[in-house]
């Protein structure tokens, strides 16, 4: 997942989420990329799409008869939950969306762990739209590293009535950018991009907006 060689002992791979949100800007298509707090051990400074660890709790946000015929749905609930939680927005969702100041509120409890997901979904009055995220890349953090996760990659347009916000603790900033633009500034140094987000950036630039992204991401991994 780096191009770096880690002296670290050997540790245990995590399953993990990333969604990269998508968007038709003034110019083309754009990304949403987020700034990871410099002072973390995993990624430091790393601009990244929104994502994390998969929690065992997350299966319980959805109904008992859930169908998951690709053996993927925590992976999906993983990258929609970390989505809210490091970006604030309600990706993959239905139902009225809670008032702003209430999906602040909900959003800081969730991320100091005062709130569980499917409970934040039941005091919302959300459900998940599994299905609305596309599958398109899987990547494994190589030997060495402080931390290792074997993270699932996953596309879907962004919600358009919200506002991308960092949290302050595991991302500092966020921005939408056309795929194209993020790799220019990272080939001229200005932006550090680890190999999986680089690569699939590279896949997004050949594409001109939302609909041709989804639709070019699914069709290649059928």
């Amino acid at each position: 997942m780096s191009d770096l060689i880690y002296p670290t002992p050997k540790v245990t791979v995590r399953d993990a989420a990333t969604l990269a949100l998508l968007r038709d800007g003034p110019w083309g298509l754009e990304v949403l990329l987020l700034r990871r707090h410099p002072g973390h051990v995993f990624a430091a400074n790393a601009y990244v799409f929104p994502g994390g660890a998969c929690d065992a709790a997350d299966v319980d946000a959805l109904p008992p008869d859930t169908h998951d015929p690709s053996g993927d749905t925590r992976f999906r609930v993983a990258a929609i939950r970390e989505c809210f939680e490091e970006a604030g927005l309600l990706a993959a969702t239905r139902g009225a969306l809670p008032a702003e100041p209430d999906r602040k509120r909900l959003r800081d409890a969730l991320n100091a762990s005062r709130l569980d997901w499917a409970t934040f979904l039941a005091e919302s009055g959300l459900s998940m739209a599994i299905d609305e995220l596309v599958f398109f890349a899987d990547w494994t953090t190589p030997a060495g590293a402080p931390k290792r996760y074997a993270t699932r990659f996953y596309a879907a347009r962004a919600p358009s009535d919200q506002v991308a916000e960092a949290d302050g603790s595991e991302t500092v900033s966020a921005r939408w950018v056309r795929p194209a633009e993020a790799l220019i500034e990272a080939g001229a140094g200005r932006r550090h991009l680890m190999r999986p987000t680089r690569e699939s950036l590279r896949t997004l630039a050949g594409f001109v907006d939302v609909a041709s992204a989804l639709a070019g991401l699914a069709a290649s991994c059928r």
